[in-house]
């Protein structure tokens, strides 16, 4: 009984406008600083897994736009309907830095002393790099809807050859499930 009388109490002093509005208001900063403080942290914690790992983000984004790239001009082909790409490399991109030698020499040896050349750039050193080599792509899986018709698999499979650069034996297409 005593909850019952506890709880009408609440709600009066609910129904009271003032009160409500003071509520909501409470109710709305709260909503609003619990928001704030984990978009701020989900931020950071992003930008940390970046931070350490910039390379291997950049390879991944890479590949992704290549992949939504071929499904958006595969799945624009007559009779393909949607399309899903994937797309599997070879390896990791390389990149080829400059380097300084120094070559020292005295009566009976020689010395030889190689390091990368550096600059200075924004307060930092960094390698210059000379050329980057990027993955190769070893195969290509597409996954489209109108893939049981042979004559849009052989148009996906030689539109993704042309585009790629790669061969044809390394494009397999399937039937999308529904």
């Amino acid at each position: 009984m005593l909850e019952g009388g506890l709880i009408e109490k609440i709600f009066k002093k609910i129904k009271d406008a003032n009160t409500a509005k003071t509520v909501l208001c409470c109710m709305v900063i709260a909503a609003s600083l619990i928001v704030f403080l984990f978009s701020g942290s989900m931020k950071k914690h992003k930008n940390e897994e970046a931070a350490e790992h910039p390379k291997a983000e950049s390879e991944l984004g890479s590949a992704a736009m290549l992949e939504n790239k071929l499904e958006a001009i595969l799945s624009s082909m007559r009779g393909a309907g949607r399309v899903r790409v994937m797309l599997t490399l070879d390896r990791t991109n390389e990149q080829v830095v400059a380097s300084s030698e120094k070559t020292a020499s005295g009566e009976n040896s020689s010395s030889r002393e190689s390091k990368p050349a550096t600059v200075q750039s924004g307060g930092r050193e960094e390698a210059i790099v000379l050329t980057e080599v990027f993955p190769r792509i070893r195969g290509v899986i597409v996954m489209a809807e109108g893939a049981g018709d042979i004559g849009v698999k052989f148009a996906l499979i030689s539109a993704v050859s042309t585009v790629l650069g790669i061969d044809e034996k390394n494009v397999e297409v399937f039937v999308m499930a529904e």
